[in-house]
């Protein structure tokens, strides 16, 4: 019964506190290789900025959710696009034409009716013109926390960065800035 006692307060702790959950690491889209592909020229990418970088995602109160080796968010969607552009034979660190990115806002949720991802991105060229994607996707949450903060919030992520590349790299303005 002594031993009952110690640990108890130990194992509460440990179940109210919840754990960091890491998001997938990033893999390249067969969508976005194909409009890769078409691409005249080599391109950069710049470091990517963003207007709040020391905020934590928390999934209900409970687990954090954190990016894979310690990126943060605008990191991570950097880091994407150099793996789609590499993966096509489109990359060069090299590039006189550079691709830019800042990352304006971020918004996510894990409720069972309103689950989402949301980046707000400008992205722009070393002239500075620039376009700017708002890309809110919807994903299905788990009733229970436990499964929703562990697996549908942090799995989203991926599908969530993936499709966000597929509207940069599509969109109107991408063509008029880096010549495409």
């Amino acid at each position: 019964m002594l031993t009952i006692k110690k640990t108890l307060p130990f194992a509460i702790i440990l179940m109210v506190t919840g754990c960091a959950v890491p998001v997938d690491r990033y893999h390249a889209t067969a969508d976005n290789q194909t409009k890769i592909k078409t691409f005249k020229h080599k391109l950069g990418v710049d470091k990517f900025t963003a207007t709040k970088t020391d905020y934590k995602v928390q999934c209900r109160l409970a687990n954090n959710v954190e990016m894979t080796d310690g990126r943060s968010f605008e990191g991570y969607i950097q880091d994407a696009l150099i793996e789609e552009l590499k993966m096509a034979g489109a990359y060069s660190k090299d590039s006189k034409i550079i691709i830019k990115g800042h990352l304006n806002d971020t918004d996510v949720s894990s409720g069972v009716t309103d689950a989402h991802w949301t980046f707000n991105l400008t992205v722009s060229n070393t002239e500075g013109k620039s376009f700017t994607i708002n890309y809110k996707r919807e994903y299905s949450a788990s009733f229970m926390g436990d499964i929703a903060c562990r697996d549908d919030m942090p799995k989203s992520f991926l599908p969530t960065v993936q499709e966000l590349i597929g509207k940069i790299i599509n969109h109107p303005g991408f063509n008029e800035l880096f010549g495409e």
